[in-house]
């Protein structure tokens, strides 16, 4: 089973019962979309809309947090979704939310997940059917089971800072990096993880295909980067999204890098008093 599907693939497997279609399209705050409103009106046929914000920790104040099992396993039987059933993942924007539902399925023991490569727009440009049909959802009786080893705590990320345990790896844009543009959250200070290293997300995607980069061009971009390649990694990012396309990127070139996700990310790492920051 490929992590990343074509569309061609999905075209030719649309009525395929062994697989779910997931509209996984989240907006950054501020951007006064409702995305499941564009849904209704556009989307992949048969496929279902997974909201973030409704299948993240709904009692943490930090941003999409990963809930419990229970709670997880809840929302996502509510969707109709099996434990094994293959889940092909897409969004709007090409590649952007989408791969965060790819990566809480796979740390809720998901088997087969993978990724529409370009998502929506891709689709669009190769003439694929599009839909307005809502299908009727039948409950399923799903059961999550977290690895929680893929999952990166603030402790964990503020050790690393003496211990240089990991390579920290910040997937948001060169500006936010460096401190020198603004957060589009309030109240949150600017720069980064001491020691962390920046591979801006949107570099690993082809601008016009919104398609993955070829895994030659990945790996040149990883090597430019300056990480040190034998060290496990740490992805972080703005919110968690973003971080979890630099791991599906890596682990397109490496299958058996051991990548966790900074869950809190800099939502979480930016409000607290204590946290070092660097600039530039």
């Amino acid at each position: 089973m490929s992590q990343l599907i074509e569309i061609d693939w999905l075209k030719k497997n649309l009525n395929n019962d062994e697989i779910k279609i997931i509209d996984g399209t989240w907006h950054m705050p501020g951007a006064g979309v409702n995305a499941f409103e564009i849904f209704k009106e556009k989307h992949i046929p048969n496929s279902i809309f997974v909201d973030l914000e409704l299948i993240s920790d709904p009692e943490s104040n930090i941003p999409h947090m990963m809930p419990n099992e229970d709670y997880f396993s809840k929302k996502v039987s509510s969707f109709g979704i099996n434990n094994n059933d293959h889940l092909i993942i897409y969004d709007m924007y090409g590649m952007f939310s989408a791969a965060r539902i790819w990566f809480m399925f796979k740390a809720f023991g998901h088997k087969k997940v993978s990724l529409l490569n370009g998502g929506l727009p891709a689709w669009i440009e190769e003439k694929g059917k599009l839909s307005n049909n809502i299908n009727k959802i039948k409950p399923s009786n799903y059961k999550a089971n977290l690895n929680r080893s893929l999952i990166a705590s603030y402790n964990e990320v503020f050790d690393n800072i003496s211990q240089n345990l990991y390579e920290v790896i910040d997937a948001r844009s060169p500006d936010r990096f460096l401190g020198s543009g603004e957060e589009p959250r309030p109240g949150i200070k600017s720069g980064h993880i001491p020691g962390s290293k920046n591979i801006f997300f949107n570099n690993l995607i082809d601008q016009d295909s919104k398609k993955f980069l070829k895994k030659e061009e990945i790996k040149k971009i990883i090597k430019n980067s300056g990480i040190d390649e034998k060290k496990d990694i740490i992805c972080t990012c703005g919110s968690g999204v973003t971080a979890c396309i630099l791991k599906f990127a890596i682990q397109l070139i490496d299958k058996n890098k051991n990548i966790k996700i900074y869950d809190g990310s800099w939502s979480e790492w930016g409000t607290k008093e204590e946290s070092p920051c660097e600039k530039n």
